[in-house]
């Protein structure tokens, strides 16, 4: 009798204990609601607030019960504006915490993190990302050393990412700005030593993070990563030789920084891999070897020429302006017999070598494109050079429609002898005609600039300068466009699945489809309102290019 009269007791205090503990985790859900404005959410969905004592919140819109406490929150609800309340940190059983927010201009949580959140120390799962928070008190998260996935979005008064190096049992980390309008809002500073002792990760992702410095080599040694995303920073520096040791990756993008120097061995992430490298300041070198792992890797930063000027003597002195020079494109990188070398002068094509990466030139402004047989996808530009002596140094060339008006403008860097420019126009970039003159400066070292106003522009025009020295002698600019805005270029449908129609053009224009990675996938001419076959091409996203327009298309099928 006695030994059952325990039990009873035993069971009585259990339960009380059992309610209790869960009765405090209800009062923090309603405090926490009311905290937020709870009334004003869209739908709360069973949430019973303020309630009585012994109300069970298991089951709650969002609300995860285990053994009696309140173990999972997630949260999705859009009309909350207000700080985290310190009543989270009540819950003192959560594993799974999910406050993400919908990002942008849509404010859901704001403000600093309550310390209480360093209360959740059973905590596995913390979302915090899509919200307005500050970085103050983000230490706080430090504490919670169970946590496996851990996603935040730093914004205003984020300091350099705060120590997190007790979080050794994270396999996702997330330290990222998606949402263009937060782009730029905050920072986390230089890639912290200490993850690369995160030996459990599989996900780090720290994509629009504004993260600066260089890529330490450590994170090299997280060989169970499988999606590594640094894109959309402002790293710079090499990429570390030890990234060939992640052999498990599925995705890795570095795009979208200042990185640069050859590209190191990566032969052993997977071919499988999405790797994408894309707008840095990489050359061919070492891409001619990686190239079966590189999926995206084009719009590379433009690249300095190297001049060798041969001086000349005047009144005993030794200068170099005047006679031109030999120009050299060392810094394309690669294999210079793999490369193709395209000089341009004013914007004209005036030579093409194959292996040879020197022009000998005359004065004048030049640049040079380079291609490699062996990395198709992207096309090495250098920045132009100007050779000075001659007698006219244009700097720019420009034109724009205003009011049904063509408006040329031009800069010039110094003129010897200059009478001035013929301002030439033409329907076809064939055939031109004299349509105004524009006086020079003569002699001057100082730049000038110079207008014209074509009254009467056609729905297509092309314009070029014709500049004429005192003695007769003259040379022609680049040819520029000028189009009119009534024209508009369509390409439909879009998305497309088998065929295509190309309207808005006047005359016949080159067309091509070019792929994700540069490579040119289809290319013909074509006239208006021409329906075009594009049965032989995969799904997925494209470049339309028509003449000098371009418009994406998406081929769904």
């Amino acid at each position: 009798m006695k030994r059952c009269l325990l039990g009873l007791v035993c069971l009585f205090f259990f339960i009380q204990s059992f309610a209790q503990t869960l009765e405090s985790d209800r009062l923090a859900l309603v405090a926490f609601y009311e905290a937020t404005g709870g009334n004003n959410w869209y739908d709360n969905n069973g949430w019973i607030v303020p309630g009585n004592p012994g109300d069970n919140p298991c089951g709650w819109r969002g609300v995860t019960c285990e053994g009696g406490r309140v173990t999972s929150l997630i949260l999705e609800e859009e009309d909350i504006v207000a700080p985290i309340p310190a009543a989270v940190g009540n819950l003192t059983a959560l594993k799974h915490l999910d406050l993400s927010g919908p990002g942008g201009e849509i404010l859901y949580f704001y403000g600093d993190l309550p310390v209480e959140l360093g209360n959740l120390a059973n905590l596995e799962y913390l979302d915090l990302s899509g919200n307005q928070l500050t970085g103050v008190n983000v230490s706080v998260i430090n504490n919670l050393t169970k946590l496996k996935h851990l996603s935040l979005t730093p914004y205003l008064n984020w300091p350099a990412l705060p120590s997190l190096a007790n979080l050794v049992n994270l396999e996702y980390l997330r330290l990222a700005v998606e949402d263009a309008a937060m782009q730029g809002e905050g920072s986390v500073g230089a890639i912290p030593a200490y993850i690369g002792n995160f030996t459990k990760l599989k996900t780090l992702i720290m994509r629009h993070g504004g993260v600066t410095g260089t890529i330490p080599s450590s994170l090299g040694g997280l060989t169970d990563l499988e999606v590594l995303d640094l894109s959309e920073n402002q790293l710079t520096g090499a990429i570390p030789a030890s990234f060939n040791n992640l052999t498990k990756l599925t995705k890795l993008d570095l795009s979208n920084n200042n990185l640069n120097g050859p590209v190191p061995n990566i032969l052993g992430i997977p071919v499988a891999a999405d790797v994408r490298i894309n707008n840095n300041a990489f050359t061919f070198s070492g891409m001619e070897t990686n190239i079966s792992r590189l999926d995206s890797y084009g719009n590379q930063e433009k690249f300095k020429l190297t001049a060798i000027i041969p001086l000349r003597t005047v009144n005993n002195l030794r200068t170099a302006r005047a006679l031109g020079g030999m120009l050299i494109a060392d810094f394309a990188g690669g294999t210079a017999a793999n490369n193709t070398y395209k000089w341009y002068k004013s914007g004209v094509l005036v030579a093409t070598t194959v292996g040879i990466q020197y022009f000998n030139t005359a004065d004048g402004i030049y640049r040079v494109e380079v291609t490699n047989s062996l990395v198709p996808g992207l096309t090495m530009v250098s920045e132009d050079y100007v050779l000075v002596g001659m007698p006219v140094t244009l700097i720019s060339f420009d034109g724009k429609l205003e009011n049904n008006q063509a408006k040329l403008t031009w800069k010039t860097a110094s003129e010897t002898n200059n009478k001035g420019f013929e301002i030439e126009r033409s329907a076809d970039a064939r055939t031109f005609e004299m349509i105004g003159f524009v006086d020079g400066s003569g002699d001057t070292k100082e730049d000038q600039f110079y207008h014209f106003t074509d009254l009467n522009p056609s729905t297509t025009s092309y314009y070029r300068l014709k500049q004429l020295d005192h003695d007769g002698q003259f040379e022609y600019s680049k040819v520029i466009t000028v189009k009119s805005d009534a024209v508009i270029l369509t390409v439909y449908p879009n998305p497309a699945q088998d065929y295509l129609t190309i309207s808005g053009i006047s005359q016949k224009q080159p067309f091509s489809v070019v792929d994700g990675n540069g490579r040119v996938m289809l290319k013909k001419l074509v006239t208006n309102s021409e329906r075009i076959d594009i049965r032989k091409l995969e799904a997925g996203r494209y470049v339309v290019k028509v003449g000098e327009d371009a418009k994406v298309l998406v081929i769904n099928r």
